[in-house]
């Protein structure tokens, strides 16, 4: 007995496109355009969306959701230092990475490349990137009434430029590329500087929300952390605004600076190594807000670029990028 077959349906038009190898371009083409009209969204809906997932595993593994076994055991490395390697280099890396390449092309990728080797900004702008914080928030928490510590130098040095190095080369270094490179620079050229930073301020906050969620909170301690984070971030990020123009779009003296405001602030940071009380922390504020006058003041004698990178991914952008990449501020 003969088995008759059935002939195979004919594939509907829905099917043809799903088994069609082009598909997936067209796809993509959609996202990069959807990306080319709006990065900044793009940028934030992308990173997030992978940020905080992967933030998260390891301020559960503190709180015993999940086991820890597979966190580090290594002096220094906490949940929230893991919580701020993860969120930076599985999250705002990429999604930076993307939305360069989806509106400014090899090109904008490349040039966000040299932006981050820039080291030639002059020698004023070094020393007040380098020195500027340390110094102020040193200056004024003592005459605020803080007590100075005495250290053993060596110890300290050495300390304190290991944490400096890890922390810039882990994390700050790629975490203003994201922020102050992708994020500030393209708000500023369609709000100025000002707009921009407070803009930049609210994603920047909301990224580091997650971190007050290791250890013991509350709504209330939450709430507080918030607006707290809010205040701090928009000074920061003015700051940050005032000398990625004045050092012509360096996103290395941004991440160093950012790096340095860390070091000068944090607990097991260098200011709080050398005196005794809180009036550091009032102090380092202060100094933002003074660092930021003096950059600003700088800028303004005309001596610096006008503006760090282009915001749009056409010819005329990527030609404005290479010209400001070959300019030098004094």
């Amino acid at each position: 007995m003969n088995t008759i077959h059935e002939p195979p349906p004919r594939p509907t038009p829905d099917s043809r496109v799903d088994t069609d190898p082009n598909a997936h371009r067209v796809t993509d083409g959609r996202l990069r355009r959807w990306t080319g009209r709006h990065p900044v969204t793009a940028f934030l809906v992308i990173g997030f969306a992978i940020a905080y997932p992967v933030m998260s595993l390891p301020i559960m593994a503190s709180h015993g959701v999940i086991p820890d076994g597979w966190m580090p055991r290594t002096a220094g490395v906490d949940a929230e230092r893991i919580a701020s390697v993860l969120g930076v280099i599985l999250g705002l890396l990429p999604a930076a990475m993307w939305v360069t390449w989806a509106t400014d092309g090899a090109e904008g990728v490349r040039s966000l490349g040299r932006r981050m080797r820039r080291w030639q900004i002059g020698a004023r702008w070094w020393v007040m990137v380098l020195a500027g914080l340390p110094g102020l928030t040193l200056t004024l928490a003592l005459l605020l009434g803080d007590t100075f510590t005495p250290v053993e130098i060596g110890p300290f040095l050495a300390g304190q430029s290991v944490g400096l190095l890890v922390n810039l080369f882990l994390i700050n270094m790629w975490e203003e590329m994201a922020w102050a490179g992708v994020v500030q620079t393209r708000l500023e050229h369609s709000h100025g500087l000002a707009k921009a930073a407070l803009l930049t301020a609210v994603p920047f906050a909301l990224f580091h929300m997650p971190l007050h969620f290791i250890g013991n909170f509350s709504i209330e301690s939450l709430a507080g952390a918030l607006v707290t984070l809010l205040i701090v971030c928009a000074i920061d990020r003015l700051m940050i605004g005032v000398f990625l123009r004045g050092t012509g779009g360096s996103i290395l003296a941004v991440a160093v600076l950012h790096t340095l405001f860390n070091r000068s602030n944090n607990d097991e940071g260098m200011v709080a190594a050398l005196v005794d009380g809180d009036g550091r922390k009032l102090a380092g504020l202060i100094s933002i807000l003074v660092l930021t006058a003096v950059a600003a003041m700088v800028t303004r004698r005309g001596n610096s670029p006008d503006k760090p990178l282009p915001s749009s991914a056409n010819s005329a952008a990527h030609s404005s990028a290479r010209h400001i990449d070959d300019k030098d501020p004094a």
